[in-house]
């Protein structure tokens, strides 16, 4: 690896000089600073940037705590943060949790010894330790997709129970009665809140909801397939299902077709999030949206505020979800 000493020598000046232009620490001409970085550009020296963000008293570097980057949303998501982090001269560490609140504590430790100078959380609701963590060594945070209610803690959200709400409304406009819900895991708020805005919406039209009609899902293209075997046990088939997500929506299609099922004609599905996968599928998925490229431009925004300006103000912004309609739901 090369040295501070390499690039002196090379330049011919002292190490303090090429440690100045590194840091922009004091003047040097621009005759020198030429050598210098002419001297970096040759034998390809990268100053080391964490001892030097420590001193200036930033990395330039956010934390991303992910529950699963294998699905879509969450690596579209992913994405979008980075492209806004770059845009801004920041870097980001990428940490996916699998959903393991262990993995999730090791991350957050990890990324509070590497001083990065904020986190972005999109996890399980289970977040409380990891949240204070950062907060007591003084690292801004922001948590997104996800509710939250901490004093100090910006708080970027969709408005889930209205999507759930118009999805429900969607397939009972259709003429649709026997509706049935997989829903994603209990410990994630917006999963709780998108079944609520179903059954209210069920409700307000005096339809009934068997329990059965009810799936446990867990965002996972398996809980699509397992909620297909158990509807189809049922002695009344329901004729339109909501999930959760659009990756369980996926597992209940695809194993519909395989099983001989016609989708739309005989079953109408409409997913929850509008990943790229939703409009490339066969049929193509009906959804709500989930506006990602706003999620990710809000919640880095008002993180990199944050960091920027102590005193900027904690806000919790709620965005609304929108219908996409495709091919998966019967009219």
């Amino acid at each position: 690896m090369v040295t501070i000493y390499e690039v002196a020598r090379l330049a011919g000046v002292s190490t303090a000089t090429v440690s100045h232009v590194c840091n922009n620490t004091r003047y040097v001409s621009d005759e020198l600073k030429k050598k210098v970085c002419d001297a970096m550009e040759t034998l390809h020296y990268e100053p080391n940037i964490i001892a030097r963000g420590l001193r200036n008293g930033s990395l330039k570097s956010v934390g991303l705590i992910v529950p699963d980057c294998t699905n879509p949303f969450f690596a579209e998501i992913a994405r979008a943060i980075d492209r806004v982090c770059f845009s801004r001269g920041y870097n980001i560490i990428l940490c996916n949790t699998d959903n393991n609140s262990r993995q999730q504590s090791y991350y957050t430790d990890m990324l509070v010894s590497k001083h990065v100078d904020g986190v972005i959380f999109i996890s399980s609701d289970e977040t409380d330790r990891d949240v204070r963590k950062c907060l007591d060594f003084s690292i801004p945070v922001v948590i997104a997709d996800r509710e939250a209610d901490y004093e100090s803690v910006d708080n970027i959200i969709v408005d889930n129970e209205c999507g759930g709400y118009e999805a429900a409304s969607y397939l009972i406009s259709l003429g649709f009665r026997r509706i049935a819900c997989i829903t994603g895991p209990e410990n994630i708020s917006s999963s709780v809140q998108r079944v609520e805005g179903f059954r209210r919406a069920l409700r307000e039209a005096g339809i009934d909801l068997p329990d059965s009609y009810i799936c446990s899902g867990n965002f996972h293209y398996s809980g699509g397939r397992d909620a297909y075997s158990q509807f189809c046990l049922q002695s009344v088939v329901p004729e339109a299902v909501f999930a959760c997500n659009d990756m369980m929506a996926l597992g209940f299609i695809h194993t519909a077709i395989f099983s001989g099922v016609r989708i739309p004609d005989d079953i109408s599905v409409i997913g929850f999030d509008n990943t790229e996968l939703a409009g490339l599928m066969s049929p193509r998925l009906t959804t709500m949206a989930q506006p990602i490229e706003d999620i990710a431009e809000v919640a880095t925004g008002q993180l990199l505020l944050r960091i920027e300006k102590d005193t900027a103000a904690v806000r919790r912004i709620v965005l609304n979800p929108r219908m996409i309609i495709r091919d998966t739901c019967r009219k």
